[in-house]
Order: C-alpha cells, then structure tokens, then sequence
C-alpha cells in the first residue's frame, strides 16, 4: 500500500520513520478524510431521493408490507394492467376484468370499475367518512389530517388492503376461472383487517404497561373498527 501512495518530500511530514503509518478514508466529496464510515459511505454512494408526496400514504408504521408494496407500484403506475401492456404493442384486449364494462387502466380499477367501487365504499357506511373514489385524491385523502390518529391509521389500511386485493382477483381472473363476488373480497379483507388491528391493540396495551401509561379512556383499534367501518 506504501507503494501506490502519491510520493510526498519529506520536508512536508512531520512524523519520523518509526512512526506507524494511519490511513484516511475520504467518506465522501463534502467531508474532509478521515476514519472509515460506513454510513457516510453508503450515503455518498446512494445518495437519498427527495421525499415524494405519496410517501406517507404508503411506508408508514403500521403498514402491512405487501399491501404496501403493491400501492408503491400503483402511485407510480406501474402495475401491468392492460393499458399498459397494449402501450407496449402487446396484441390483448382492454376490457376490464372486473366489470367488463371499461378499458382496464390503474385509475379504472381504483376506484371507477363498477366492482372496485363496490369494495371500496363498503367501508365507508359512517356518515362523518366521506372518502373520495378517484386514485390519486384518495392517496392525498389518507395522508390529510384526521380527528382520529386510530381513525386515519384504519383508512390507510383500508386503502392499502383494498388495493392489494382488487389487483390480486383481477390477476385470478386472468389466471384462473375462479371469480369472488365483491362482498366476499369486503369479508376477507375485513378479516385480514381485523386481525392487524387486534394486533396493534395487544402492541400499544405492552407499550402501555411498559411505560407505566393508562390507555383506559382511550379507544382501541377495534372498538374504533366496529364504531365507524364495520357497522
């Protein structure tokens, strides 16, 4: 390594031979060398991407990560639906699988499709929730402020769940001869549902005891669940 270094006078060091020799790391182009910094490495190399406004909608604490993998690639529009296979000169047709009524497209399917639309108000029945039916307002919608932190927390799953499974019987129809009625894919998401909030009950009661906090007069997630969804 001594070799490969640039060659420096000796007059311009002010260490004696005996000295061990340190080595720097440049950890970036903005920061002087210094020790080794694997953070500061990755960060220089990976820079970090300007927050999008989407991003609260999507990667949030309570998110369910495959619900929230397929909204990602639903704000971006980069679900395979049938427009966009025929954009790319595929010979399919580009009627929707759901209602068969439309051309399929990301903003047909969430939520203008006539089945879409089904599954999405059946969870919206309170009169004080009003959500909206077009995508992109309902991702701004979810991320705006609500009276209720448990309440907005149960909207962005909602969203989230209902998107996931509105793509994933649209694949199954295109898969397989198998079709779900849209108040049997409410029933399933709501189960699913219902067990995520369970579960955000029993974390927030251990964080609770552990804090030496009293929860008594707040509602849980499920008191709220069967209060304003799933009346």
């Amino acid at each position: 390594m001594r070799n490969c270094l640039p060659s420096v006078p000796l007059s311009a060091l002010d260490v004696s031979d005996s000295s061990p020799d340190v080595f720097l790391w440049k950890n970036s182009h903005d920061l002087p060398p210094g020790n080794f910094s694997a953070a500061k490495t990755w960060k220089s190399l990976y820079p970090p991407l300007p927050l999008v406004s989407w991003h609260n909608s999507v990667w949030y604490k309570e998110h369910i990560p495959k619900h929230a993998f397929i909204l990602w690639l639903a704000v971006q529009n980069r679900l395979v639906t049938r427009d966009r296979l025929r954009s790319w000169g595929l010979n399919v047709s580009e009627v929707c699988l759901l209602c068969g009524a439309a051309a399929e497209t990301r903003d047909h399917l969430f939520f203008n499709c006539l089945y879409s639309e089904a599954v999405w108000s059946a969870f919206f029945n309170h009169g004080t929730l009003t959500p909206p039916s077009n995508f992109n307002e309902v991702v701004s919608w979810v991320a705006s402020p609500f009276t209720s932190v448990k309440i907005k927390t149960i909207c962005r799953l909602i969203f989230q769940a209902v998107v996931y499974f509105i793509w994933a019987e649209r694949n199954a129809r295109l898969h397989t001869p198998s079709t779900k009625a849209s108040h049997i894919l409410v029933k399933e998401i709501q189960l699913i549902l219902r067990a995520k909030l369970s579960g955000l009950d029993r974390t927030t009661h251990a964080s609770s005891h552990a804090s030496l906090l009293s929860t008594v007069h707040q509602p849980s997630f499920i008191y709220t669940w069967f209060e304003f969804f799933q009346i």
